[in-house]
């Protein structure tokens, strides 16, 4: 229980993180898109710098969580974070969410009881993980994010650029939870000597760079009905995957597990409602909703 108190925290501290990034990287220019410049004009930013506070400090109740807990239950209750941006963006800019919103929010929240009520979540044996299971899942995902990369960089499209960015965010940060789960592991084993010691900490603040690069040239790319479903649902799966087969996590199986998908497609059909709630968009200026009208029209012909 304390590992699922441990993850909400973090989602909500992580959910006002986004808000604020959000509010700092829209106003960025594309021709900074994929290059570091896009880091250097947003540490001058004040509230990009509490974003970054907030996001360290989800990173902390997550690490905590994951040691006490399992990859997938964890990194279900983060996907929380969505409607919670929301409900604390409606709260912060005086705004009203609409009650399809509403209706989104419960739906997502009831989707993600029910996985994690039909998955079960638990432990496995104690094992140690032989170092070739490490490169070779490590090796996978890292494919999936540098195709997705690459593709994002030669599609001209804004919606497929921030699409397929999503989902690398998604896969990065499915392998940055997988490396904090080791590195809790070693805290948990060695204290703070071992994990300063450990290789996992430095994947760790490697992956969760590189996924942090990704998220803000997403954000900057297109609009967020585009990425988010790619950032949000991508990485519980990567991390359940991680879990299960690499770590030796424990899950349902038969009929409880073949019932997933039903709530899986309520959480992604959540995710794309709330991802078009105007309440995402408020701060934007009138520059910033022209851009924001063209990439939906992009989008509109991309699904047509």
């Amino acid at each position: 229980m304390i590992s699922y108190v441990l993850a909400f925290l973090g989602a909500m501290a992580n959910a006002t993180g986004n808000a604020l990034n959000r509010k700092a990287s829209k106003d960025e220019p594309e021709k900074v898109a994929f290059r570091w410049q896009l880091f250097e004009d947003l540490i001058h930013k004040r509230v990009w710098l509490a974003a970054v506070g907030l996001m360290t400090l989800s990173f902390i109740f997550a690490s905590a969580a994951l040691g006490f807990g399992q990859l997938a239950s964890v990194q279900l209750i983060i996907v929380l974070e969505l409607p919670m941006t929301l409900i604390g963006g409606s709260l912060i800019l005086g705004s009203k969410l609409a009650t399809r919103d509403w209706v989104a929010v419960a739906v997502m929240t009831g989707g993600v009881i029910c996985l994690l009520a039909l998955l079960h979540p638990r432990p496995g044996p104690p094992r140690a993980i032989p170092p070739i299971e490490w490169i070779m899942a490590a090796a996978a995902n890292l494919g999936a994010i540098v195709v997705l990369f690459l593709a994002a960089k030669a599609h001209p499209a804004p919606a497929a650029r921030a699409g397929f960015l999503g989902l690398a965010s998604g896969f990065g940060y499915g392998l940055t939870a997988a490396f904090t789960k080791a590195m809790a592991d070693q805290f948990n084993s060695g204290g703070v000597p071992g994990v300063l010691t450990s290789w996992q900490l430095y994947a760790t603040v490697t992956a969760g760079v590189t996924s942090a690069f990704l998220l803000q040239n997403a954000y900057q790319a297109g609009p967020l009905t585009a990425s988010q479903p790619g950032i949000t649902l991508v990485d519980p799966i990567v991390s359940t995957l991680w879990g299960v087969v690499v770590f030796g996590e424990q899950i349902n199986h038969g009929v409880l597990l073949a019932l997933t998908p039903l709530p899986l497609l309520a959480v992604a059909g959540a995710v794309l409602a709330l991802s078009r709630s105007p309440v995402l968009h408020l701060t934007q200026t009138g520059e910033d909703r022209t851009k924001a009208g063209r990439q939906q029209a992009d989008l509109a012909r991309a699904d047509s």
